[in-house]
């Protein structure tokens, strides 16, 4: 019944490792995202990717380490459902090869730990420490531990490892606030050194050896050290000679030396010139760990020199001193890991994961790339454009938060570029040859792409290179050069010249297979055969703009009339003309045959940013039929139009691909700048010479941008292209203008510090932004701790509105007493103006518009119904209260749903749907009609139609209700006596903390497709999600695809895919999603042997693989049905 698709893959990196799993000896990193594993290549040129796979599970934590007889080393991966298992890479296998899993080896019945989980690797290999649960420690061992009384000996100090995870040991922590756990090297038994508060906030170190034996801790007698730095969060591990570990503090640096050593083990203690640090990451530089990179949590990067003395009785190695320098900021790091040769990766949550290199010269902090990432999305909305929908989000967070806008669309990766070319004005193509105009000149070029080079030539096929080129086109050998003073047939094979024609001023020119068009002296049309022979001409009353040919069509836009002229080739006999095109005039006109389309289609693009298209009637040629006009806004700029094979490049404010697919026309925005230039060619340049037959070969594109010529390629598929608007600042909440959409109103948050007593302030802000420019226009700065909960937008007497919900913070009161709704005026300058301000009892967490001024405000628990409407007489804004309805504990999210409906989201009560009802004398009600009953946290919630709603929590899951909201003949409400006054779960699924849901207001039809989208989701951890309902007639061919599929596909870890997607909390834990579908993992049947495609279509048995053992059902379509609903679903997100 519900569908779940990905539009953009959650993209926070919390883990990273560098080891050689791909090649023995040759480093790779490999980084966690929530729910896969990617491992990159390091390389000269940087990071590539090499692997990639989706675990079924959310991954906690991810390890290397390589076993004695191993070429490469092997990961070691734990996940939050409490299981862990090895993955090596075998190329013979194509990929991951699970090794070992261990299942439940946490404590279902203790407390998790209040961070996320910790673990850690003995560097010498005897164990995997994991604090998964409060009071506990879960002990791997990489070498068999015999249980026996008495004490344990010794161990090994050069373990043999095998590879296997032995039986885990429980170990019995007293502390039950740890902040940091590491392994002490150089050390007879496994020791850790634990970092951890007590009750009153204070902070000490303990160090424990470990006793796997006899399965317990043993505290090492005066090694720890008790109140250390308040603001100490990391314990960092020292290498070998000298052992023991760091703790890093906010205003010193503690060094714990190890047990073992003879000098004694009392910590030493060392103030740093730098001020408060919060540190937060770190990576060891060199072998012996005398240098270390550390990353705080303002971003800022430090280097620790560590110097070594020796004893000269017993060459005993100790730590002397040590030295902290700053070297640079960089985004505020999850974790640390040094590369080698300089080169240092850091992941962070609140910003894209960075590959620096660390220069001895200024700047030492260079960045060589990066990879994306939207974590977290706190909120966000949709614009919709055409076919497509763009996704406006506050993402990030601190001085790494901006405003994203993430479209799905065509991507161009670059292949090649030609530099110092600045002022191109057109681009034409033949064969490796390159023909670039300027405004005053030609230039010829024969490019290698795989020498990487290109060279001018000086003359060919006659071009006069003083002039600049109006038109170009080739038939064969044959190429005709246009130019404002004449046009040139000239055999390209030979480089004889076959004819001239010499009328002129040629303002525009197109090229067909059957003849030339040209526009010569402003206003005359003339057709050229191929033998450069004059067919006809026919002259106009009005100067000719644009001019585009296809067949035996022409077409023309003039410069004083709002319209484009048809007539027939080669003879130019007027057959039709467009309609009025209101707005603007043609300034370029393109007709294009594209894929699934019956018929050609005419495009118009218009001097202010407009595009009209329209379908070829099928007598086009006799009577100038044009059909289905639609109209599109590309932008503010004029609509330059280029044609490729099967589409149309249209270049306005942002460039966007227009092509055919499932029989309409689809526009989507491509990820390039807007070009000055384009042309195509043949992806047959790259290869050889004997391979240049061009029978398959792809289009390439050949455009112009900021100085340099780029060549292209187009991908196949539409991906996800991300555009960003900095700000520096946390962007918490944002709306989007009802008049002027491209106008973003938004709220950022920053804090500082009291000079005084050092407690923090928060400062918010209400921002505009358009984000078509990337500027923000205006802010308007709230009082000092007013913490902004909430914004919308509204039109009221055709002004927009932008109206804010705020609550005082108050040191140590988790609910707001004080709140505000703020009203600003946008005015034309897109400037703020505060119009209307009313003091709340409590904090408006959020607000809902609805039509004819009516608002309503969630206020602590009151959900209250007000009106905001100028006044008749003075024109001020006045706001009314009208009625309220109280909320279990606090209402966190409304929804509204054709102004009659109000679904309230509850802290902890679910959630309930109300109706507003309004009688004779115009007084508002509320009238509770529904509830879940079932404790749930909700994050947000979302009416998605009349009988069903979409609701988060905080723990992961997602639901969807079902109710029955339809008025009767006189207003009474109509209920299924069946679920009388209850929200019915009717589907749910644990996906990932989502933090905002967003309705689709003009759902697609849904009678081409296997599903109808409904809804937007945007996660903490940076994935956006399509939700969508399934059509009634594919429900159970995608239900028992996914359960078919569940019994074939093998996750890595052998995790079951739908326990994983199974609704689970404190509570309970299902076994399977609830009528859910993960249209992700549907796709991976795409990626299947035939074989196993057939074992999924016919429901056959398992391979090795749990899931949904015994419920296989036929699908009742063949595979290659199969895919291509796949390939129709994958269309639509």
């Amino acid at each position: 019944m519900s569908y779940i698709a990905a539009l953009h893959r959650p993209s926070s990196v919390r883990h990273a490792v560098c080891a050689d799993v791909l090649v023995p000896g040759q480093p790779a990193l490999v980084l966690a995202r929530p729910s896969a594993l990617d491992v990159f290549q390091i390389t000269a040129q940087g990071l590539v990717l090499a692997r990639t796979a989706p675990v079924a599970a959310t991954v906690s934590a991810l390890l290397a380490f390589k076993p004695a007889r191993a070429a490469t080393s092997w990961l070691f991966v734990a996940t939050e459902d409490g299981a862990c298992f090895t993955l090596v890479i075998d190329d013979n296998a194509a990929g991951f090869v699970t090794m070992q899993v261990l299942d439940a080896i946490d404590d279902r019945f203790a407390p998790d730990i209040d961070t996320d989980h910790i673990a850690v690797l003995d560097p010498q290999y005897r164990g995997i420490l994991l604090h998964i649960n409060k009071g506990s420690l879960v002990y791997v061992p990489l070498i068999p531990v015999k249980k026996r009384q008495g004490k344990q000996p010794a161990l090994p100090s050069a373990p043999v490892v095998t590879g296997t995870l032995h039986p885990p040991i429980n170990l019995h922590l007293e502390e039950l606030l740890v902040l940091s756990i590491v392994f002490l090297e150089n050390t007879k038994r496994p020791t850790i050194a634990v970092l951890y508060r007590d009750g009153q906030h204070a902070r000490h170190v303990k160090i424990y050896e470990i006793f796997a034996q006899e399965g317990r801790l043993e505290e090492v007698p005066n090694a720890g050290l008790r109140n250390v730095d308040q603001g100490a969060s990391v314990l960092l591990p020292f290498r070998p000679p000298a052992g023991g570990c760091f703790l890093l503090g906010e205003q010193l640096l503690t060094y714990f030396p190890s047990p073992s050593s003879t000098g004694g083990s009392k910590p030493i203690k060392l103030p740093f010139e730098h001020g408060p640090i919060g540190f937060c990451a770190y990576a060891a530089i060199d072998d012996t760990g005398e240098r270390y990179v550390l990353g705080d949590d303002l971003g800022r990067t430090y280097i620790l020199q560590v110097d070594l003395a020796t004893d000269p009785d017993d060459g005993e190695v100790s730590v002397e001193s040590w030295k902290l320098d700053h070297v640079g900021d960089t985004a505020i790091p999850t974790s640390m890991t040094y590369l080698g040769s300089g080169f240092f990766f850091v992941t962070s949550h609140f910003s894209p994961s960075t590959l620096f290199y660390l220069s001895p010269d200024a700047p030492h902090l260079r960045v060589v790339q990066t990879i994306p990432n939207l974590a977290p999305i706190s909120d966000f909305r949709l614009l919709y454009r055409d076919s497509t929908t763009d996704v406006i989000a506050c993402s990030g967070a601190f001085k790494s938060g901006s405003i994203r806008i993430v479209r799905s669309g065509v991507g161009v990766d670059v292949l090649a570029e030609i530099n110092d070319m600045p002022g191109v004005t057109g681009l034409w193509t033949y064969h490796d040859i390159i023909i670039a105009s300027f405004v005053e000149s030609t230039l010829v070029l024969r490019c290698d792409i795989d020498e990487g080079t290109s060279d001018a030539i000086q003359a060919w096929c006659g071009i006069d290179m003083t002039e600049p080129t109006i038109g170009f086109g080739s038939l064969g050998a044959h190429v005709v050069h246009v130019t404002p003073s004449g046009a040139r047939l000239v055999d390209a094979g030979a480089q004889q010249l076959i004819s001239v024609f010499n009328e002129s001023p040629i303002s525009a020119a197109a090229v067909t297979d059957d003849c030339i068009v040209l526009v010569v002296a402003g206003t005359k049309l003339a057709t050229l055969d191929w033998e450069f022979t004059v067919v006809s001409v026919v002259t106009l009353d009005h100067e000719i703009s644009c001019v585009a040919a296809h067949e035996d069509i022409c077409v023309a836009g003039l410069w004083t009339e709002c319209r484009v002229h048809l007539f027939t080739l080669p003879n130019l006999t007027p057959i039709g003309e467009s309609t009025e095109l209101t707005g603007s005039i043609p300034r370029s006109v393109q007709i294009a045959t594209l894929d699934t389309l019956s018929r050609p289609v005419l495009f118009v693009g218009m001097a202010d940013g407009t595009l009209y298209s329209y379908t070829l009637g099928a007598n086009v040629a006799m009577d100038g039929t044009l059909l289905d006009q639609k109209i599109t806004n590309l932008g503010t700029q004029p609509v330059a139009l280029y044609g490729l094979k099967s589409a149309v490049f249209a270049v306005s404010s942002y460039s966007t691909m227009i092509y055919g697919a499932t029989s309409k026309i689809t526009m989507s925005t491509v990820n390039i700048p807007s070009p000055s230039a384009l042309a195509t060619t043949s992806d047959a340049l790259l290869m050889d010479g004997d391979e240049m037959d061009g029978s398959s070969s792809n289009e390439i594109l050949v455009y112009a941008y900021d100085g340099k010529i780029f060549y292209g390629a187009i991908d196949q598929l539409m991906s996800t292209h991300v555009q960003t608007i900095e700000i520096g600042e946390t962007a918490r909440r944002l709306s989007l203008l009802t008049k002027r959409p491209e106008i973003v109103a938004f709220v950022s948050l920053n804090t500082t510090l009291d000079p005084y007593n050092g407690d923090e302030i928060l400062n918010c802000s209400v921002k505009l932004a358009d984000y078509s420019t990337f500027e923000v226009t205006d802010s308007y700065a709230l009082n000092e701790n007013e913490m902004v909960e909430s914004i919308a937008t509204a039109e009221l007497d055709g002004q927009d509105y932008v109206i804010v919900g705020t609550g005082m913070v108050v040191a140590d009161r988790e609910e707001y007493l004080n709140g505000r709704l703020l009203m600003f005026e946008v005015t034309p300058e897109n400037k703020l103006s505060l119009d209307l301000e009313h003091q709340f009892h409590g904090g408006v967490y959020a607000l809902e518009m609805l039509s004819n001024g009516i608002i309503i405000c969630a206020v602590n628990a009151l959900v209250r119904l007000c009106t905001i409407r100028p006044n008749r007489v003075t024109g001020v804004l006045e706001f009314n209260l009208y009625c309220a309805f109280r909320s279990p504990t606090i209402a966190l999210s409304l929804s509204s749903y054709a102004d009659k409906y109000v679904l309230v989201g509850d802290l902890m009560k679910a959630a309930a749907l109300l109706q507003i009802r309004k009688d004779a004398d115009g007084n508002f009600t509320f009238v509770e009609i529904a509830r879940h009953y079932e404790p749930l946290w909700m994050t947000d919630v979302e009416v998605l139609d009349e009988s069903t709603s979409l609701g988060a929590e905080a723990e992961g899951n997602i639901v969807v209700f079902q109710h029955d909201a339809t008025d009767g003949p006189q207003g009474e409400l109509v209920k299924d006596t069946g679920g009388e006054g209850k929200l019915q779960v009717i589907s749910s699924m644990q996906l990932g903390n989502v933090n905002r849901i967003r309705r689709i207001e003009s759902p697609a039809d849904a009678s081409e497709h296997a599903i109808i989208p409904q809804a937007y989701l945007a996660t903490r951890d940076g994935g956006i999600y399509l939700y969508a309902k399934i059509a009634s007639d594919k429900i159970d061919v995608l239900l028992n695809l996914q359960q078919n599929l569940a019994t074939v596909v093998k996750t890595l870890g052998a995790r079951d895919f739908l326990q994983y997607r199974a609704f689970a909390n404190q509570r309970r834990r299902n076994k399977e999603p609830l009528r859910f579908v993960d249209g992700d993992f549907l796709e991976q049947f795409l990626e299947l042997s035939d074989d196993d495609k057939e074992l999924v279509v016919s429901g056959g048995s398992s391979r090795g693989n749990s899931s949904g053992i015994g419920r296989q059902m036929p699908l009742g379509m063949t595979s290659s049905e199969v895919s291509g609903m796949l390939e129709d679903l994958k269309r639509l997100h």
